[in-house]
């Protein structure tokens, strides 16, 4: 009579073996995964530096024209300052008039590129880096780019809380809307049809030649410029160095 399969006698070498090679493709299985998952990985910080490296180049050139904007904003802001403080509040003195426009009506904001760097840092990439240093630097930059942007907070919060009042109260708005608003000119050629047809009897300004309000607006212009002038002090330069620093060191990798 044939054996059942049940009372068959169990190789425990075969069976063995047969767990070994089961666990091994197991085993085999997992570390593969993880090889590529960890390829994978590295691959994807790779490219997130790659394009940090790009943003950072961009806001290099980006920054160099926010700063000059911003210096010659400074030059205008103190050639109308001279100007009342010589000849006091005209109101109908169109030189004035557009170097008030000039003063008040430059404001630039630069806005850092942040994407990458955010997502470098949110998506545990900073683990693949392998670079100490660089992983450092990255950190520093984040800061450099939050300081950068708590300080023109500071700025636009002055501008908008006292010099724009003084736009709203005292600017004829009218003669630059002529071409600007109803001809739909730009800026400039708005300005310069005013300086081509001018007329003394015309109010370009709506203040009066009050020796209070005259110190009032030349303090706080000065105050602006002193604001403007310290941001490249106090974090301005600081940024720059910060972003040539982490370029050299992404380059060098």
């Amino acid at each position: 009579m044939k054996k059942s399969f049940l009372n068959k006698k169990i190789d425990p070498v075969s069976s063995f073996i047969e767990m070994l090679v089961f666990f091994s493709a197991i085993t085999l299985g997992f570390i593969v995964e993880n090889y590529r998952e960890e390829y994978s990985e590295q691959k994807n910080s790779e490219e997130l530096v790659s394009s940090l490296l790009i943003d950072l180049k961009g806001d290099i050139k980006r920054f160099d024209e926010f700063t000059r904007s911003r210096k010659s904003l400074i030059k205008d802001v103190y050639v109308f300052i001279d100007h009342i403080e010589n000849n006091g509040l005209k109101k109908n003195n169109l030189h004035q008039q557009i170097l008030f426009a000039k003063a008040i009506f430059s404001w630039t904001y630069f806005k850092p590129n942040i994407a990458n760097i955010e997502q470098i840092i949110s998506s545990g990439a900073l683990r693949y880096l392998g670079e100490d240093e660089l992983i450092y630097q990255i950190g520093i930059l984040e800061a450099s780019n939050n300081s950068l942007i708590d300080r023109q907070e500071r700025e636009q919060e002055f501008f908008l809380n006292y010099l724009q009042p003084l736009m709203h109260q005292y600017y004829n708005f009218k003669w630059l809307n002529n071409n600007y608003i109803r001809n739909w000119d730009s800026f400039e050629n708005s300005i310069l049809s005013i300086e081509e047809n001018p007329d003394n009897k015309k109010d370009f300004m709506f203040w009066e030649d009050d020796e209070f309000l005259k110190r009032k607006i030349i303090n706080l212009f000065e105050n602006y410029v002193f604001i403007l002038r310290s941001s490249f002090v106090v974090v301005y330069d600081e940024y720059l160095n910060q972003i040539n620093k982490t370029i050299e060191m992404i380059e060098i990798k």
